[in-house]
């Protein structure tokens, strides 16, 4: 079982400016790779925080119907919103409007039976987050959870944020970031992600495609060309293909350092390979033919999913 720790927005995507239309649809980085991995047969937790609004009931009904274990925090709210416009190129421009002002609190035993915790993006730089996320560090830990961290960050972190989020690298066993968050947080971005002491750390690199760094070791493999309708989501897709195809070839916390370099070349290709998937839609929800289609090629199909994934 993995389990994944995000924030939950209602994106509301501008359809036109004059007059303004907006297309709602659920979001969040952690979400949406939650919502892929568990299309793709795992079973998933997901942590997270919703309102009491009619949009909190309509947003927790949403995240059942794709199949999520949900462990949430209720807030005396209405749900967080994120407005997002494109560009010519597809890349979003967000305005975040969010309620939530309590401490975030995890329940007992969230990570019970984990293999995997994913965790990041906004939810993570919060003050009122830190002491929660901090248990559930802790019970990673104990659980002896492969613990996986992507920034995403959207503007430049504040100084007290860096502090945050270099607590968070002494802790993690797997770094996914993009370029631009990198130089958001480094002056040298690609030589300091690779002398990070994490086992493992991935830099994706947008049409470029992704280069790993291992011990000593660097894979890089280029982007896969494809037609693209938005951007938004592709990282938080190559997060679900980097998770899957690692748990599939038997990789977690105790072997990770031991990952073969022809391995980490399989996994990096099919998380480039999901990433430039979730380019061809509007939005983050991958379609489905596509999705199959890589599900046979990278991890086996749904029969040989079914039988069971190697133990950790």
């Amino acid at each position: 079982m993995l389990a994944l720790l995000g924030e939950v927005l209602v994106d509301l995507i501008q359809e036109s400016q004059d007059p303004l239309r907006l297309r709602g649809v659920l979001g969040g980085s952690a979400l949406n790779t939650a919502t892929t991995l568990a299309r793709l047969g795992f079973p998933v937790r997901f942590l997270s925080e919703v309102g009491e609004d009619w949009v909190s009931a309509w947003s927790e009904e949403e995240m059942r119907r794709r199949g999520l274990e949900l462990r949430l925090f209720r807030h005396p709210a209405p749900m967080p919103l994120a407005l997002v416009r494109l560009d010519a190129e597809g890349n979003g421009e967000y305005s975040f409007h969010r309620p939530f002002h309590l401490p975030y609190r995890p329940g007992p035993e969230s990570l019970r039976g984990a293999r995997v915790f994913h965790f990041g993006s906004l939810l993570a730089l919060e003050d009122r987050v830190e002491e929660g996320l901090g248990l559930l560090l802790q019970e990673a830990e104990e659980e002896g959870a492969l613990v996986s961290y992507d920034p995403n960050l959207r503007r430049s972190p504040t100084p007290k944020e860096k502090k945050r989020i270099r607590g968070y690298l002494d802790r993690i066993d797997l770094l996914k970031l993009s370029l631009e968050d990198a130089r958001l947080l480094f002056e040298d971005p690609v030589g300091a992600v690779k002398t990070l002491d994490i086992p493992l750390k991935v830099l994706t690199l947008g049409r470029e495609g992704a280069v790993a760094f291992l011990g000593k070791e660097a894979v890089r493999l280029p982007g896969k060309a494809v037609r693209v309708k938005d951007t938004v989501g592709a990282g938080d897709a190559f997060t679900a293909g980097l998770l899957a195809l690692l748990l599939r070839k038997g990789y977690g916390k105790g072997n990770l350092p031991r990952l073969s370099l022809p391995d980490l070349k399989e996994i990096l290709e099919g998380a480039i390979a999901l990433s430039a998937l979730a380019c061809t839609v509007r939005g983050a929800y991958l379609p489905e033919k596509g999705l199959r289609s890589w599900q046979a090629q990278y991890l086996g199909g749904e029969e040989d999913l079914a039988r069971g994934l190697p133990p950790l």
